[in-house]
This record gives C-alpha cells, structure tokens and sequence, in this order.
C-alpha cells in the first residue's frame, strides 16, 4: 500500500462526500435523509484488491476514522471499528466472488455497508442517555442504514472502475522473487 497517496485520496473522498456528496443525497424520502457512502467505496475497492490483511485493516479503520471525525457523532471510533470488522468480511468473502463484475462489487459494498453502518447504528444507540433510546428510533436509523446500503451499492460499479484507473497509484506491486538473472539460477 502506497500511504501518502492513500491519505490524499482519504482527504479528497471526505471532502467529496462533505461537500460535493450532498447533491447526490435525497431529501424528504419515507426513509429520512440518504445518501452514498463514498468512503464505503474506496474500502470496498480495497478489500477486493490489496494482498496484505494488515494493509486493509490499517486502511480501513483510517477511512472509519476519517468518516467518525468528519460526522460529528455521539462518540469517535465506532465507525473505525465497523469499517475495520467489515472490511474483514469482505477480505473473507472476495474468494467466493469475481471481483471485476458489477454484481459481485455490488454485492460486497452491500455487505460491507450493511455491516458497518448496522453496528454503528447499534453503537450509537446504546450510547444515547436511556431516557432517549426507543425501539422506534433503533429501527428507524437500521432502516435508514440498509437504504443507504443499497444506494452505495447501486454506485459501487463507477466508484470502482475509477478507483481501478488509480489503482497503481495506491497500491504497491508485489513484492517477491522475480524473474531476472537472480531466479534463473
């Protein structure tokens, strides 16, 4: 994983989803307020495509990081976690699917959406004072969550294929032997 690059594409994505993002939100929909997880995206690109866990994990947990900073939620750091345990469903699941086919990208940004943002939700919730936590307001944001699921999964196809056209930028060759006059011996 190539950092430096990593953390200007982070900064430029949050800058994206805080600013330019909105115009792809809804407003006034039967499900309150929703809109893409672009950050969602970028992770999801990385868990189908870097080689090394510990790179993913460092990485993800970055972007939920950067995502809880960015929110202004109750806490900072459960965002992190839920990127962190999500990406590693994904890491798990990418052997089961093609990578490079619309259906499987959208499928995994899916997964991981539904993931994260259901125990941020839960997370969330449990730390509000109890005279304010209600069943009604849990199912409303989990619902909230899975809508937005569904929306970032819709565009996970052209986040990836331009993340795929960065893709030498932020993600180092692999290392190991090669194939010149030191392996032909």
């Amino acid at each position: 994983m190539r950092w430096v690059p990593f953390l200007i594409l982070v900064y430029v994505v949050l800058l994206v989803q805080t600013t330019v993002g909105r115009i792809l939100t809804f407003q006034r929909t039967a499900w309150g307020t929703v809109g893409p997880d672009i950050a969602a995206i970028v992770a999801v690109y990385l868990a189908l495509h870097l080689r090394d866990g510990l790179d993913l994990a460092l990485a993800t947990w970055t972007l939920g990081l950067a995502v809880d900073l960015t929110t202004g939620g109750a806490m900072v750091g459960p965002m992190a976690l839920a990127y962190l345990a999500a990406g590693a469903t994904v890491l798990k699941l990418r052997e089961a699917v093609f990578r490079e086919r619309p259906a499987a990208q959208m499928l995994m940004a899916l997964v991981f959406c539904l993931l994260a943002h259901g125990l941020w939700v839960t997370v969330e919730s449990l730390g509000l004072p109890p005279a304010s936590r209600s069943w009604g307001q849990y199912r409303w944001m989990l619902r909230q969550a899975c809508v937005l699921a569904l929306y970032t999964a819709v565009l996970m196809p052209p986040g990836h294929w331009a993340l795929a056209r960065m893709e030498r930028f932020l993600i180092a060759p692999q290392s190991g032997r090669s194939r010149g006059a030191w392996g032909r011996r």
